[in-house]
């Protein structure tokens, strides 16, 4: 099993039949980052448009259609301390009971503890 360190050049805002950025094997482990929801590096650098971009997509080999991949985050680190998303995004990951309570749709600053 190798471990590959992966830096992406590249970033797809859908999810279909894209090129493969890497190949790896069943049990590799793979390294590498990705951007905020407005295109922008660790860095605060904007390096592709917006709209929720992905980093990948990764083929792995021996997969066939109809497979199912089990993916395991060994480890995930916020690169910075502030995260941003808007509230009308927040009624799909808070208690229904509070969605009342959400303020119209603007943009929510949340505190990052690294």
């Amino acid at each position: 099993m190798a471990t590959h360190e992966f830096q992406p050049v590249r970033y797809f805002n859908t999810i279909g039949s894209h090129d493969p950025a890497l190949r790896i094997a069943d049990g590799d482990t793979v390294v590498t980052s990705t951007v905020d929801s407005s295109g922008y590096d660790a860095a605060g650098i904007h390096v592709t448009e917006p709209g929720n971009p992905q980093t990948g997509p990764f083929h792995v080999e021996g997969a066939e259609p109809g497979d199912t991949l089990a993916v395991h985050l060994d480890l995930l680190c916020p690169n910075r301390t502030t995260g941003y998303s808007r509230t009308i995004l927040a009624p799909n990951v808070i208690d229904p009971a509070g969605v009342r309570e959400l303020p119209e749709d603007m943009m929510a600053k949340w505190l990052i503890d690294l």
